[in-house]
């Protein structure tokens, strides 16, 4: 019998084993064993015998045992095996290449169809042209299949794959399912090119054109150059080339002014994430900008607001405000239109600060650039009257009211501002008219809002007109025509008053600390209102750019018609009628349209203001016809009507005084007529003939 030395070479007990402890293997227990008072045993443990490995006689001998015959059966078993094999790959690879048609006959349908979408009326096609390229129709289709289920799996309901993602599409949308954005053909988009370089980039020189045309040339020349944001720019020159219709139209229509570029601006949209961050050109800053000027002529500007946050940051990593940066890094040509785009994106920045009542990103303070030239030896910012006799720079002047803008913002509406005293308010107040006044002084006579119509080119006046709705917006915002305090705030009623409450909003509730206009302010305030508002009411209405002055055109109708109701008998009443009638058909028109200033809640106020202007004119009317006819009946004679229907040569429109049937002492010129009246006024007179209610500081409701 096999001792268990003979068994293993194992000494340790279980124990020790177990626990990897040194055994002193005393008999019959160990020390750990009694320690623990565990039995003391070892397991005898065999080890594993291994197959003896077979001889080289062995080996020889079983192959030459082996006979053909016998393995001529395993051969043939293994070749029926592979055959079945091959004959099953070929099934199935044929049933993959039937699937596999079937999608890309159903994604070249689907291509086409959406090739086919309808078009505009006008040449202003939106956004999906044909396909032009080194790229084939396989590779547009296989771009499609990879958006449908594949024919068999889960994802698939029907009999075929589902198309209505695709067919449906709008044409923008069809772009962006397709992989490589697409233009229009060349001959298609190039009128509204030309018709973007040669009305609005000269006005605002957002392109180069030398530069934008060599890049169109690429894009349509060598495809495989094309990148996203060649794509994001030229969209953005169709949208500003058809921001102005070709042809002018008096009725208004604005949904279909606003699909001609809107689809435009949507393409470049789909890229903004790339542009945003675009440092190795301009062409991301060009896109920014061209979408912020867009934005301002919408019904909804507040997407612009964001945008020039992020364009003005895109300025500061390019360091463009620095004259000495640009001067240093980047040839004459180049370098003068950094110049440029760095005054584009300032001037936006001061106009959306004051607009929307938030700060602007870029500090005066740190600038270190020459405003542009008055006179440029390009001609860049240059507009002319119509026979070519005068010359104004735009660009210029629309960059000195933007600082205007800022000032006005910093000064007077600012968190820091609402500190000061009553009496630093006024002194920046008359400093702020100052600076205004100073600005339109600049202007020759040929191109202020008299002489708009008549001396200036179409294109021209869109530009002035917009540009004078900008001075008005910022003049009755310095004088505080929005005051709490303002004279008009006390004429509405109740309701009006808790509708104009609901229309502030947290950004504009600074306007409710304003001082109200000073009566030489109010009367400036009336002055510009009505030239601003005679102006465009000579202007087709779809040439108007509405929302981009609907703060101006709101002003000067709160102003006149507030004017009319203290003034119902001054010299231009019967014009200003007309103008406020005018308004407020513009008004009910786009009332539930804009979102930035709610016109549904003002238009309610402007009523109600109408309502109590044209009732104190009846009232004024009244005591006028009812004058005349006591002095006829007691004089007897013809003179007075004749005196009654001409105003005192003493009298000035809006100076803050009545009338002088209201106020003004009459001299009857008749000694009997003054000693019938006595020391009184034909009005103290009047007064005692009829109810007080007819008095004009009193309307009836």
């Amino acid at each position: 019998m096999e001792t268990v030395s003979q068994l293993s070479r194992r000494k340790a007990c279980d124990l020790c084993f177990v626990k990897k402890i040194k055994c002193d293997m005393i008999k019959p227990q160990c020390s750990n064993c009694k320690q623990y008072s565990t039995e003391c045993k070892t397991t005898a443990v065999r080890r594993r015998i291994g197959r003896p490995k077979a001889t080289r006689q062995d080996t020889s001998a079983s192959a030459e045992a082996d006979s053909p015959d016998e393995l001529e059966p395993a051969v043939s078993k293994v070749d029926s095996q592979q055959a079945a094999k091959i004959q099953g790959l070929e099934s199935r690879l044929a049933r993959i290449e039937e699937q596999l048609q079937q999608v890309l006959s159903v994604a070249s349908a689907a291509l086409a169809s959406a090739n086919r979408i309808p078009e505009p009326r006008s040449s202003r096609v939106l956004t999906l042209g044909t396909s032009s390229g080194e790229e084939s129709d396989f590779d547009n289709c296989i771009r499609v299949c990879n958006s449908l289920p594949f024919p068999g799996s889960s994802a698939d309901t029907s009999s075929g794959p589902s198309l209505s993602s695709t067919a449906t599409s709008s044409p923008s949308e069809v772009i962006i399912r397709t992989a490589s954005p697409n233009l229009p053909p060349l001959e298609e988009i190039l009128p509204i090119i030309n018709t973007y370089f040669s009305q609005i980039n000269n006005a605002i020189p957002l392109f180069s054109q030398s530069e934008f045309m060599r890049m169109l040339h690429e894009w349509y020349t060598y495809p495989a150059r094309r990148t996203n944001a060649v794509w994001a720019a030229v969209n953005i020159v169709l949208a500003l080339g058809s921001w102005i219709p070709t042809t002018p139209i008096q009725d208004m229509d604005f949904a279909e002014a606003e699909t001609a570029f809107k689809g435009y601006m949507n393409n470049a949209q789909t890229v903004l994430a790339e542009l945003v961050t675009r440092e190795q050109d301009l062409l991301g800053l060009q896109t920014l900008l061209g979408l912020v000027i867009l934005y301002q002529t919408l019904a909804n500007p507040k997407q612009g607001a964001v945008l020039i946050g992020a364009a003005v940051r895109l300025v500061h990593r390019l360091q463009m405000q620095s004259k000495n940066n640009i001067v240093v890094l980047y040839p004459a040509e180049q370098g003068l239109h950094r110049c440029r785009l760095f005054w584009i994106a300032y001037m936006l920045d001061k106009e959306i600060s004051l607009r929307h009542h938030t700060p602007s990103i870029q500090l005066d303070a740190d600038i270190d650039q020459d405003l542009p030239p008055s006179n440029p030896t390009d001609g860049v910012g240059d507009i002319y009257t119509a026979d070519g006799l005068v010359r104004l720079n735009y660009f210029r002047l629309r960059v000195r009211l933007a600082h205007i803008h800022g000032r006005t913002y910093d000064m007077l509406y600012s968190t820091r501002s609402s500190k000061i005293s009553m009496a630093e308010r006024q002194a920046r107040v008359i400093r702020l008219a100052y600076l205004l006044e100073n600005w339109r002084s600049s202007i020759p006579a040929e191109m202020l809002p008299d002489a708009i119509m008549s001396r200036l080119g179409r294109t021209e006046r869109i530009l002035m007109s917009t540009l004078y709705g900008s001075f008005v917006a910022c003049m009755v915002m310095v004088h505080g025509i929005w005051s709490q305090q303002a004279a008009w705030m006390k004429i509405v009623s109740d309701r009006s008053l808790a509708a104009i409450q609901e229309s502030r909003t947290d950004e504009r509730k600074s306007c409710v600390n304003q001082q109200p206009p000073l009566p030489s302010a109010w009367k400036r305030c009336v002055q510009i209102s009505r030239e601003y508002s005679q102006t465009l009411m000579q202007l087709p209405e779809s040439d108007v750019n509405l929302w981009a002055n609907v703060a101006a055109l709101l002003s000067s109708l709160v102003i006149i018609l507030t004017n009319m109701y203290q003034f119902p008998g001054h010299e231009d009443l019967e014009e200003d009628r007309q103008i406020t009638r005018w308004l407020m058909q513009i008004l009910d028109k786009v009332k539930d349209l804009c979102v930035l200033f709610p016109l549904n809640r003002m238009h309610i106020v402007v009523t109600d203001l109408n309502r109590r202007a044209e009732a104190a004119i009846a009232t004024a009317q009244m005591k006028r016809q009812a004058l005349q006819e006591r002095l006829l009946l007691m004089s007897g004679q013809g003179i007075w009507s004749q005196e009654m229907t001409q105003p005192e040569n003493a009298m000035d429109e809006n100076q803050g005084q009545s009338m002088f049937w209201d106020t003004e002492p009459v001299d009857l010129g008749v000694t009997e007529m003054a000693n019938i009246l006595g020391p009184q006024t034909v009005v103290d007179w009047l007064d005692g003939q009829y109810p007080q209610g007819l008095d004009t500081g009193e309307v009836v409701s």
